[in-house]
């Protein structure tokens, strides 16, 4: 999409993913409870295992956001140490659909998760989302998710 950026997100951008957060929750036509902007700022702050990462328009206004959790396992005597990263949330606002917006964040994700070690992405893909997942390279892993390889480092 011409014209918006895509970074890693920061403290001070806290209100504006929780405002992603409730464009989506009114999406799926949930009640959005008072005070609930404030609740989720602060619990995304407090959540450090958490990535996130921001598209904004250049007036600033944040368009989309994906985020997850990345996974360490343990080594064992018959594996080395993988991590895996989740996506729990991958929301671009209405208005800014069908220009790539999405493909960009993910994008993003893909760059920093072959400079941390992840080996593997997994998230839920709803059927509208599929074919944006299929372009970047995801395939199904199950019924319910689909899963992106990457190579290990050598």
């Amino acid at each position: 999409m011409e014209g918006v950026v895509v970074r890693a997100a920061e403290p001070r951008d806290a209100f504006s993913v929780g405002a992603l957060h409730i464009q989506h929750e009114r999406e799926l036509a949930s009640t959005i409870p008072a005070g609930f902007l404030d609740a989720f700022a602060d619990a995304w702050l407090r959540d450090r295992a958490r990535r996130t990462w921001l598209a904004e328009e250049a007036s600033g206004r944040p368009v989309g956001v994906v985020h997850g959790t990345r996974v360490q396992k343990l080594p064992s005597a018959h594996r080395g140490a993988e991590a895996w990263f989740h996506v729990s949330l991958l929301f671009v606002a209405r208005d800014a659909r069908g220009r790539g917006t999405g493909e960009q964040l993910m994008r993003a994700l893909l760059r920093w998760a072959r400079g941390e070690g992840v080996t593997r992405i997994q998230l839920h893909a709803v059927p509208q989302a599929r074919s944006l997942y299929e372009r970047l390279g995801f395939g199904p892993a199950s019924d319910r998710f689909m899963e992106y390889r990457l190579d290990p480092d050598p």
